[in-house]
């Protein structure tokens, strides 16, 4: 089967959507599958940054947000034209609303994968505006996206139900974000991954996060003022890097955080082996609570123990206790507990939560149900 993964977003990139595609691409493969991905920056960079960039550019200072409407626009049209030259037999996996329009326009029926919500997680990152021209036109494409998809699957139930109360779809397949465990078994000792990234012999918490409002980062950094032995290192970028540098500047906490910046993800593993423990603590923003993250799946998979907020699909992948800790978000002191408490559990809750990820989050599994899906579509 020739299997065409289309996006409107650039790819590789730091973040979920570009691991999960990397991860269920390979594991596609691996089962004998063709597999390609399609983005507007693969298809036509040039006119991506003419047609697309510059000018938005210029638009968004006519407010309104008509600048970032613009630029989607132009993706949209790319990745349909895209998909247009694929041959009639392909099998096409949307991975954001736009591609799943795209699809539809040009002839193609699509699997679409759901990962969060496309309007509100805009957002929630700033890049809209609330009550804006640019709000209402991808609410728009939200809704005619999902109508557009031939078939549905969302990466935890929470957004099913979103995408059941937007378009009244009640057909979503749920199916959990999921890592290859090849990776984790490859991981590098404790002592071997510190000396390598050059760090000390500290109570090290890992916080593995994309630098936006909802990942809660700002919380991770105030916990640290109540755990005055541990050190925190950040991994990730994003537009939040700034406030948060002068948060960890101004709480007097500079010789005990890390930030690395963004990192591919094949560097990752070094991170998940030195760390002691993992902090997620995700806050809800504009509506929008954390999915299944893959940070959390692959922190379970690397034996370390989890700490998390208790909301969204964080709830769906630790159960309390028995295989991670969550705790309540936007609350420093109860993660820093947590996180403390971890350790004197980090043998149990890590073998637990191993357990787990072989079980229930496997690639091979993810992949082989995709197929099923996909074998469904029309022709």
């Amino acid at each position: 089967m020739r299997i065409v993964f289309a996006t409107v977003f650039d790819y590789p990139h730091a973040g979920g959507l570009s691991t999960h595609v990397a991860t269920l691409a390979h594991a596609l493969e691996t089962l004998g599958h063709d597999v390609v991905v399609v983005t507007p920056r693969r298809h036509a960079a040039l006119r991506l940054d003419l047609v697309g960039r510059a000018p938005s550019r210029l638009l968004q200072l006519l407010g309104q947000d008509r600048g970032i409407v613009w630029s989607h626009r132009v993706r949209l049209g790319l990745v349909r034209e895209a998909l247009a030259q694929e041959p009639r037999e392909s099998r096409i996996v949307a991975e954001d609303v736009l591609s799943a329009i795209a699809a539809r326009t040009s002839g193609r029926p699509c699997l679409l994968t759901v990962h969060g919500y496309f309007t509100r997680e805009a957002l929630s990152r700033r890049a809209l505006r609330p009550d804006s021209y640019g709000e209402r036109v991808f609410a728009r494409w939200e809704d005619a996206g999902y109508r557009a998809a031939d078939s549905i699957v969302a990466v935890d139930s929470r957004i099913a139900q979103h995408i059941l109360a937007t378009s009244g779809r009640d057909d979503v397949r749920v199916q959990p974000n999921f890592i290859d465990m090849a990776w984790a078994d490859a991981l590098p000792d404790r002592p071997t991954a510190r000396r390598e990234l050059g760090l000390g012999d500290w109570p090290l918490i890992l916080c593995p996060r994309r630098l936006t409002p909802k990942n809660g980062v700002h919380v991770a950094v105030a916990a640290l003022k109540e755990w005055p032995e541990a050190h925190l290192l950040i991994v990730g970028d994003g537009v939040d890097r700034a406030r948060l540098e002068t948060q960890v500047h101004q709480e007097g906490l500079k010789d005990r955080v890390v930030f690395t910046g963004a990192q591919p993800h094949q560097a990752m593993a070094a991170y998940y082996a030195a760390a002691d423990c993992i902090a997620v603590p995700s806050v809800p923003v504009a509506g929008v609570e954390e999915a299944t993250s893959i940070s959390v799946i692959e922190g379970m998979a690397s034996g370390r123990p989890v700490v998390a907020s208790a909301i969204g699909g964080l709830k769906e992948l630790i159960e309390n206790g028995r295989n991670g800790l969550l705790v309540p978000p936007n609350d420093p002191g109860a993660l820093a507990g947590a996180l403390q408490q971890s350790l004197g559990r980090a043998q149990e809750l890590g073998r637990a939560a191993q357990d787990d990820v072989r079980q229930n989050y496997s690639a091979r599994a993810a992949a082989e149900a995709f197929i099923a899906d996909l074998s469904h579509l029309p022709d």
